[in-house]
């Protein structure tokens, strides 16, 4: 039998066949455990019904094409569906909603497939769901299990029951059971189409999913209807009675209910008022179309951000605030599964935007839901983004090269995504610039100034970042995204778990916590795209620096990359201004200006078992020499960027060290590339 978590992985499967387990174990949070325990009871359905099972090949997942044409959810029957506690008190509230007949556990029962102990313990969560629209599930011997209330709040609740139960796997299947049960029409494709046509012949448009909730929805009211109707206060009726929309919603109303009354007439028109985008092509509402400029005011206001296109943000508002402010009259409820994240993504303009529409709440006497105002913040957050009051910039001073200041910026972008970096500056340009146009001062050498400066090596440990986001979150705590520092972190993990490697966690969990997504430019290679195996090699031989630069780069002048002239540009250039190309840990990345001879990106290894000397001093011995060939500040940023990263992991070099073959360094890059 299928229940809920097994037909939610075969749901997933279908739409998605080429997801691997740990894409699944992740976006359906489960447990290694829970996943292999749901894939055979997944399985042990699908042979039950004579159909090709999912194989596990590792972290793969193998659907069957045959399984992919062969459509299960239409022949999984009823008996073999196992509902969630979740699914079945909505479907135990809208069987007793449509009841033909008085109700008993043993019809619960068989409807849920479930003993008579779990329909009792379900009985009991029904009641507490009434309680949000004060309606009470009573027994009696002579009527059976009923519903208690204003009638109203019955159809209300019946609505967020199936809003709820539709994203559900099987909801279709499991809402037309109900009415087979009681022996009654299934309304819904011709009502659907009822609403299409109603909606094409008035030229106007469901907002998105509405449409699929009305329909069933209104087949669910039109079996009940037979029995109960609304009363509507008077000023509700004359609110709607004159309302354009009226004469579409009585003839909607004919089309559904046997002679329905003008309250009938009434409540459909409510509903196409709350599922219509906008209003018909020769009508305007003037309160609204006042509110939405009221409201674009009062967010631009709050936010210190400008519209950019009030017009064009001014119609699609409007579109928006018809349905939205008579679902808020008359609350209508309304499905929005994303209210809890736009709350967390957007905490901010969240909170503006649920102040800037309380004159609604105000004039409707309502309270707007959290999927109200989540849907709003969804609208205006597609047209500004939020700006803080001040953006912070940063200088960075690097001797002389482009390479070591490339690597600042893309670790110091990395964990400061907020500031907007400069291109690098030497001593002497540095003390030329007015202190006023910059905030922090990130420098490889120590600096008079009046502005925060913070010293960092060009190639900055997992350690040193965490060190440097402490510092600066002291001066400028605004550029900080996440004010935790690593030691408590690792504080917290010791105390409830043995740390094999503490080194490598640290790096690890750090390298996670604080990457971010680079802004999308024109193509930058990887580092695997640039490195490759002919661009590598290993030498046994004792070499001097010259000869280790010159060896180094000799890949990149045989493919045309560079010219003889860029070789001895790098030479001279350590000469002139020293071991800047020296980034410690035995490591140097020579280089110098595109304008030297470079023809098109790339980079070289060379790897020396006996340790080189820059210029001849044992204090910068090295062992590995990286060549950069440049042709702006952008186009091998990514590649350099998995270079910091790789380099700035102990173990990472350690390893990388000790490979004796070219197909094992490149192998070791591409490892480090997937990793990352």
């Amino acid at each position: 039998m299928f229940d809920y978590r097994s037909s939610q992985l075969l749901e997933e499967l279908l739409s998605y066949p080429e997801k691997n387990v740990q894409e699944l174990k992740r976006k359906m949070k489960l447990s290694n455990r829970q996943f292999h325990y749901d894939l055979k009871k997944m399985n042990d359905g699908l042979e039950e019904l004579d159909l090709p099972i999912v194989q596990l090949d590792g972290m793969n997942l193998n659907v069957p094409d045959s399984l992919l044409k062969s459509v299960p959810f239409e022949v999984i029957s009823d008996t073999k569906l196992v509902y969630t506690e979740e699914q079945r008190i909505y479907l135990i509230y809208l069987y007793t909603f449509i009841r033909q007949e008085p109700v008993s556990n043993l019809h619960y029962q068989l409807i849920l497939n479930v003993s008579r102990n779990t329909a009792l313990s379900d009985i009991k969560k029904v009641r507490s769901f009434c309680e949000e629209e004060e309606i009470d599930l009573l027994y009696s011997r002579l009527d059976g299990y009923h519903l208690w209330g204003v009638e109203e709040n019955k159809r209300r609740l019946a609505s967020i029951a199936i809003n709820r139960l539709l994203p559900f796997p099987f909801a279709e299947k499991a809402i037309r059971r109900l009415f087979e049960e009681w022996r009654v029409e299934f309304n819904v494709e011709a009502i659907s189409k009822l609403l299409e046509k109603t909606a094409k012949e008035n030229q106007v448009q469901y907002v998105m999913d509405r449409l699929e909730e009305l329909a069933y929805y209104l087949a669910f009211v039109q079996v009940r209807q037979r029995k109960e109707t609304i009363l509507y206060t008077e000023e509700q009726l004359s609110v709607i009675t004159q309302h354009p929309y009226y004469q579409i919603g009585r003839m909607l109303a004919e089309n559904l209910f046997q002679q329905p009354n003008t309250e009938e007439a009434t409540f459909v028109t409510i509903q196409l008022l709350a599922a219509f985008q906008g209003s018909m092509t020769d009508w305007i509402d003037s309160y609204l179309e006042n509110m939405a400029v009221e409201l674009m005011d009062r967010v631009e206001k709050q936010t210190l951000v400008e519209i950019p296109n009030r017009e064009e943000m001014q119609r699609t508002l409007y579109q928006h605030l018809v349905p939205a402010y008579y679902r808020i009259q008359f609350r209508v409820p309304i499905s929005n599964p994303m209210v809890d994240k736009i709350k967390a993504q957007h905490t901010e303009l969240y909170s503006i935007v649920k102040e800037a529409l309380q004159p609604i709440a105000i004039r409707t006497k309502q309270p707007i839901s959290e999927e109200e105002v989540g849907f709003f913040t969804i609208h205006f957050g597609s047209q500004i983004k939020v700006k803080h009051s001040k953006t912070y910039r940063a200088i960075l001073v690097c001797l002389n090269g482009i390479s070591s200041s490339l690597m600042m910026k893309a670790q110091l972008a990395q964990i400061f995504p907020k500031l907007t970096l400069t291109q690098n500056y030497s001593v002497d340009e540095f003390m030329s610039i007015d202190s006023a146009s910059f905030d922090i001062v990130f420098s490889t050498v120590p600096l008079v100034c009046p502005k925060p400066v913070h010293i960092i090596a060009p190639l900055l440990s997992a350690v040193e970042k965490n060190q440097l986001i402490q510092a600066v979150q002291r001066d400028l705590p605004e550029l900080v995204a996440w004010n935790i520092s690593m030691e408590s972190i690792m504080t917290t993990i010791k105390r409830y778990t043995t740390v094999k490697d503490e080194t490598a966690l640290y790096e690890a969990l750090f390298s996670k916590i604080w990457s971010t997504i680079s802004p999308e430019r024109s193509y930058q290679p990887m580092l695997s795209e640039l490195l490759t195996e002919d661009m590598m090699q290993i030498t046994n031989e004792p070499i001097k620096w010259e000869e280790a630069i010159r060896l180094t780069a000799e890949p990149l002048r045989k493919n045309g990359s560079i010219e003889n002239s860029y070789i001895e540009a790098m030479v001279q250039k350590v000469k002139e201004n020293g071991t800047y190309i020296y980034i410690g840990k035995g490591i140097a990345i020579p280089h110098a200006r595109p304008e030297d001879g470079v023809n098109q990106v790339g980079m070289s290894l060379l790897r020396v078992n006996q340790p080189v000397y820059l210029l001849d001093n044992e204090q910068y011995p090295v062992e590995l020499f990286i060549c950069l060939a440049a042709i702006d500040s952008q186009t091998h940023l990514k590649a350099l960027s998995q270079l910091t990263k790789l380099l700035s992991n102990k173990e990472a070099i350690k390893q990388f060290k000790e490979l004796q073959s070219n197909e094992e360094l490149y192998a070791f890059i591409k490892k480090e590339e997937e990793l990352g």
